[in-house]
């Protein structure tokens, strides 16, 4: 079985600048905005942070924010464009942080390409480490199934995309103790994203 993950650690590591210049000035700040109005306390930890943009955002908020990404090549290019910020190298499927160490949890697109039998441990672990009443957002790809993309502006590098469907991710988050607060299927020019803020209760 290909190891998505590992495949696409790879091609980030080869595409970090080109990745970096595409995605930079895309900020999400509706979501980034209502992330912030319920946060119960100011410690963020970006999971899948990439080349660091939603960190530099939530820290203009006034947020203490660290951001963690598996690819050494998208973290020295978030610790060129901001090197004020804090960066870990970091695997989200096993962190080091201790238990209740923050307060919210964001991952646009930090679990696009991991297994979907590692989703409720990861899950498990993000539970872990938030404090009582913690926020969680998380943004996957709507679909089904999984595909391997290839784009031109990334030089065909290969990306394992992971699919995933409304309920499912919520049907996920319950069972790793969390509430659904509000989810909802966006649309983008290339894809359609689950995006889903949730409460830890348990």
């Amino acid at each position: 079985m290909k190891d998505k993950l590992k495949e696409a650690i790879q091609t980030y590591n080869k595409i970090a600048n080109l990745y970096a210049e595409y995605t930079e000035t895309k900020i999400m700040q509706y979501q980034i905005s209502k992330f912030t109005s319920v946060l119960p306390g100011k410690k963020v930890l970006d999971a899948g942070c990439g080349v660091g943009r939603d960190v530099a955002y939530m820290e203009e908020d006034g947020l203490d924010v660290i951001g963690i990404d598996i690819s050494e090549g998208i973290l020295k290019e978030a610790k060129k464009r901001y090197p004020k910020s804090k960066f870990k190298l970091m695997d989200f499927r096993k962190m080091s942080f201790k238990a209740k160490s923050f307060d919210g949890i964001w991952s646009m697109a930090g679990l696009i390409h991991t297994d979907r039998n590692e989703m409720p441990k990861i899950l498990k672990e993000f539970n872990r480490i938030l404090k009582q009443n913690g926020i969680i957002y998380l943004a996957v790809v709507e679909g089904e199934g999984e595909e391997e993309v290839r784009k031109q502006k990334y030089e065909n590098e290969p990306r394992t995309y992971v699919y995933y469907k409304l309920p499912e991710i919520e049907k996920f988050l319950g069972e790793a103790g969390f509430q659904i607060m509000h989810s909802e299927i966006s649309q983008t020019d290339t894809k359609n994203w689950v995006e889903v803020f949730a409460r830890k209760i348990n």
